[in-house]
């Protein structure tokens, strides 16, 4: 692992690209909320090429940056807590802790509440609130795949099986050979309509395995305005990326 320096424009001036080599098929850069960018490239990448193509990216990490600047950072909660907000589907919900003889959480239009026989036992309250979390977004994210999947069954393949875990740079991925999806547990924050996008993405790579010209058609038959929930996702959900 290595840095390249790139010469911005104002404000941001120079900045630092974490350079990662890995055994990947294609180029990834990412500009994250705080400011750091990385670029991931296969084995065997020049730095000439890396060079060349950090200078080609320049006005689309600007771009990025500026985003992150401009929007305003959703509060990301450490602590599940009486009192603290959380998002689910794109709305703010406040959490209730609640001393109960038994372990429940129930949801209700503004608010979630938390009963636990050991409400003030903070890694007891994170645990069942995650357990809680993991299982809401898995049972909707199944409704979506449901709901979805029959744009790609007409090609002859199976529903894929659904996975929910944590994943630090993508909202989702696919194996068309274990025939599984991979979705990214805090996408149970994103507004429905995102979480529509991401869907559709993976389940695309089953047709289309690599980011082509075929692939992004395909996307925008089934969605004419994916390209704004990607934004959406991308500059504006991951800043609320944590509880």
């Amino acid at each position: 692992m290595n840095t390249i320096r790139l010469c911005l424009t104002r404000p941001f001036n120079q900045v630092e690209v974490i350079i990662e080599s890995k055994k990947i098929k294609n180029i990834r850069l990412r500009v994250f909320p705080n400011g750091v960018i990385k670029l991931s490239v296969p084995f065997g990448v020049s730095e000439q090429w890396i060079d060349e193509y950090l200078q080609r990216k320049i006005p689309w990490i600007e771009k990025s940056l500026n985003c992150f600047k401009n929007t305003e950072a959703n509060q990301v909660e450490t602590r599940i807590h009486s009192g603290v907000s959380t998002r689910i589907l794109g709305r703010q919900i406040r959490i209730m802790v609640n001393e109960s003889k038994i372990y429940r959480i129930e949801q209700t239009e503004d608010h979630i509440y938390i009963q636990s026989p050991v409400s003030d036992d903070k890694q007891a309250l994170q645990r069942q609130f995650e357990r809680w979390w993991h299982k809401q977004s898995k049972a909707y994210f199944s409704e979506v795949i449901d709901s979805l999947y029959p744009i790609i069954a007409k090609h002859g393949f199976d529903k894929p099986k659904l996975h929910v875990r944590k994943m630090k740079t993508l909202w989702g991925s696919c194996s068309r050979m274990n025939k599984k999806i991979n979705l990214n547990y805090y996408l149970y924050k994103a507004p429905p309509p995102c979480v529509d996008y991401v869907v559709l993405h993976e389940l695309a790579h089953f047709l289309y395995p690599k980011h082509n010209k075929d692939f992004y058609e395909f996307l925008t038959v089934h969605m004419p305005d994916w390209k704004e929930r990607k934004r959406i996702l991308d500059h504006e959900v991951v800043k609320g990326i944590g509880y």
